[in-house]
């Protein structure tokens, strides 16, 4: 397992700039054309419209607001993604409105596959590909746990999943799943909302709070991507409650323990041995305990 790190403080960089907008020769009514067709996808869409887009002309505000280019911003400034995608097959799971799929198609990829599986979602985003002309995203409607049979296995060199993991009901398989599609050396990016622990290995069940069903611990991110075949991963905290991923997939990827995991293997053979060292599993701190240690020391003072 990786050893407990400290948090890497996140240095701030300048969002990355949206590379789109309506030709400035359109006239008012093709203008007014493109509103109303974002207006009708937003209206289609349970949450509405999921991030802002500068149209040029105007402005659409999102859901999910322009997080997706600092983001960016912030894989540019620590060089986690190649800024120039020119021949290369990405894709962008979990991708809503679409916003990275276009900035990825932008810097020159072969092809973008927008994953998404609401339907709506993806609505919108062939919205944005077809306005601004971008023909080289490919929207597929599949859930995560699918994707293999909709994209070729080992044929990926990007996998960016912005906001995903801890609405998926399992992670670890969502994970392997990933490293499946990517190439030896493919790169995958996981944004998360996270507990900024890197000792203690846990998830806490999210219960369906905004459609969240875990809040993993930096060192449980940096476990799964281990246990998923992915190797060590290096988490950063951009903010409070949010961190950043990256999981390179090495020549030998492959799930270390498969009991238990709903994959398909050649065989069900454990590739270490099992510990039964307890002390591995780092779990959580009991706080209730240390709170009731601390009342009791100030008691005495």
């Amino acid at each position: 397992m990786p050893a407990a790190t400290s948090p890497t403080v996140a240095t701030s960089h300048p969002p990355a700039r949206w590379p789109f907008a309506l030709d400035p020769d359109s006239t008012p009514e093709q203008v007014a054309e493109v509103r109303s067709r974002v207006a009708a996808a937003s209206e289609a869409a349970q949450y509405g419209w999921g991030h802002t887009i500068d149209f040029g002309a105007f402005t659409q505000t999102g859901l999910l607001g322009s997080k997706y280019l600092e983001l960016a911003g912030l894989l540019d400034g620590w060089d986690w993604w190649p800024t120039d995608l020119t021949g290369k097959a990405v894709a962008d799971v979990g991708a809503f409105t679409g916003g990275l799929s276009l900035l990825m198609a932008s810097r020159g990829a072969a092809v973008v596959h927008a994953v998404d599986e609401v339907p709506e979602h993806l609505a919108q985003c062939r919205l944005l590909a077809e306005t601004f002309g971008v023909d080289t995203v490919q929207p597929v409607q599949a859930s995560l746990y699918d994707l293999p049979t909709s994209i070729e296995p080992g044929s990926l060199d990007v996998v960016l999943m912005a906001g995903v993991l801890y609405h998926l009901s399992d992670m670890l398989v969502g994970l392997a799943l990933c490293a499946r599609l990517l190439k030896p050396g493919g790169v995958l990016i996981v944004e998360s909302n996270a507990v900024e622990c890197f000792e203690h290995s846990y998830a806490n069940f999210g219960r369906y709070f905004e459609g969240m069903w875990w809040q993993p611990t930096a060192r449980c991110l940096q476990d799964l991507s281990e246990l998923s075949g992915l190797g060590e991963a290096d988490v950063r905290f951009y903010k409070p409650g949010r961190a950043l991923a990256r999981m390179v997939k090495p020549a030998d990827s492959a799930v270390p323990y498969k009991r238990g995991v709903n994959l398909d293997f050649a065989d069900l053979v454990d590739a270490g041995e099992r510990t039964r060292d307890s002390s591995l599993m780092a779990p959580a701190p009991d706080r209730h305990a240390e709170a009731a240690l601390l009342r009791r020391v100030l008691s005495r003072a």
